[in-house]
C-alpha cells in the first residue's frame, strides 16, 4: 500500500499559507486549523502487519515534535497559548495510535 491519499493529505498541512504546520511555524494557531489537521490523521489507518512509506512516517514522526518546538513561537505572537497547549496531547495521541506506541 503507498499511502499516496494521507501523505497528500499530510504534506497540504505543511505547505505554505494554509497548512497547519506552516501557520503555528509562523506563529498563527487557530483551532479551526488544529480541527483540519486532526480530521486528516483520524483517517489514516494502517493494518497491524501493513508497511509503511517513508515518507508517511517521515510527516507523522516529526509532528509531535514540531509542535512542542512551536509553544514559544505562538506565545511571542500572541497567539491562544492554552487552546494550542491543550491541542498539543490530542495531535501526539492521534499519532501514536496511528504509529502505535512500542
Amino acid at each position: 500500500m503507498s499511502y499516496e491519499t494521507e501523505i497528500e493529505m499530510l504534506e497540504a498541512e505543511w505547505a505554505s499559507e494554509e497548512g497547519f504546520f506552516w501557520r503555528i511555524r509562523h506563529g498563527q494557531f487557530t483551532t479551526n486549523d488544529v480541527d483540519r489537521a486532526l480530521a486528516k490523521l483520524s483517517r489514516i489507518s494502517i493494518p497491524e502487519d501493513g508497511e509503511v512509506s517513508r515518507r508517511l512516517v517521515s510527516l507523522l514522526w516529526y509532528i509531535p515534535i514540531f509542535i512542542h518546538w512551536q509553544i514559544e513561537r505562538i506565545h511571542e505572537s500572541g497567539g491562544d497559548l492554552e487552546n494550542y497547549k491543550k491541542s498539543i496531547p490530542t495531535m501526539t495521541d492521534e499519532i501514536e495510535r496511528v504509529l502505535v506506541v512500542p
